[in-house]
């Protein structure tokens, strides 16, 4: 239950992106309360019947649960599909950089076995031909360090391999980006050529098609196992103090103190225009302790 738990979590701070978990959930509570009691005391000064006032608010309230409760379900599975796509090319990436260059070329090989290449024939370092539909293939492999760039010199290379072999179907796979030279020269020879560039978001694609990454379990337990979540009281501290949250307190605080006044029989909201009013103090004061006190202390 706790593993779910965390999963859940982990899918729904991904697709909130900056806000943080605690806080959304706060947020939306906080909205619906606020929502009920303007429709109750709404319904309240227009038939001053307080029990089918509150019948109302309290049919409100229960629609934006229902409403919460699908909003929520759409962020874990936006949130799910987004954290595991990052999880895996980042599993991806960290693997292409660890495999060695004979390595690499084996798997690119098995990759266009997939793809319906055959008769496998290595021809210089990082070059293969290969056999598809009765064509021969060319596919030139260049394994790079990140911040590199392919060249124009490396395109050349492939491109005189293949006119002066008569082939015309050819892969250049590059693990890193092709500079704007090289890419004029691959424009220049389109008519004559047709060279499929497989980058790494190509690669990624063939190798997760091909199912030589790991699936959506492996980094669901990645994601419980790992401590992506910050201390409760730090959440609670981020969330009730958030500057952004001075403007809903005063809002709140005006708006229970109205209904207080509204409703004289009903003296909880006078205690909650109280609190809200305690909340925008202290979180101004914090602010102004964060934006200038502690700097000029230095802590």
């Amino acid at each position: 239950m706790e593993e779910k738990s965390k999963i859940k979590k982990g899918y729904i701070s991904e697709a909130i992106g900056t806000r943080n978990y605690f806080s959304y959930r706060a947020d939306l509570v906080l909205y619906k309360v606020l929502l009920s009691m303007t429709v109750l005391l709404i319904i309240f000064f227009i038939t001053s019947d307080l029990k089918f006032s509150i019948l109302i608010a309290a049919e409100v309230f229960l629609i934006f649960t229902l409403v919460n409760k699908l909003n929520i379900t759409r962020k874990r599975r936006e949130g799910e599909e987004k954290l595991i796509y990052r999880l895996k090319t980042e599993h991806f990436r960290k693997k292409i950089e660890e495999i060695n260059n004979d390595d690499f070329g084996m798997l690119i090989g098995f990759l266009f076995e997939k793809k319906g290449c055959r008769n496998f024939i290595k021809k210089g370092k990082h070059m293969f031909l290969a056999e598809k539909d009765g064509l021969i293939n060319c596919i030139k492999i260049y394994k790079l360090y990140e911040g590199t760039e392919l060249e124009k010199t490396d395109v050349r290379s492939m491109i005189s391999f293949m006119c002066n072999s008569s082939i015309k179907i050819g892969y250049l796979v590059t693990t890193v980006e092709i500079n704007e030279e090289a890419k004029k020269l691959l424009e220049k020879f389109e008519d004559k050529l047709h060279i499929e560039i497989i980058d790494s978001n190509a690669l990624f694609n063939m190798m997760d098609e091909a199912g030589i990454l790991p699936g959506k379990e492996y980094f669901s337990k990645k994601i419980y196992e790992e401590k992506t979540f910050v201390k409760k009281k730090s959440k609670l501290k981020n969330n009730v103090f958030d500057n952004k949250k001075i403007i809903v307190y005063v809002f709140a605080a005006v708006f229970f103190y109205i209904t207080s006044a509204a409703m004289p029989n009903n003296t909880i909201s006078i205690y909650i225009s109280y609190y809200f009013i305690l909340l925008t103090v202290v979180s101004g004061l914090y602010m102004i302790w964060v934006k200038y006190i502690s700097k000029e202390t230095g802590n």
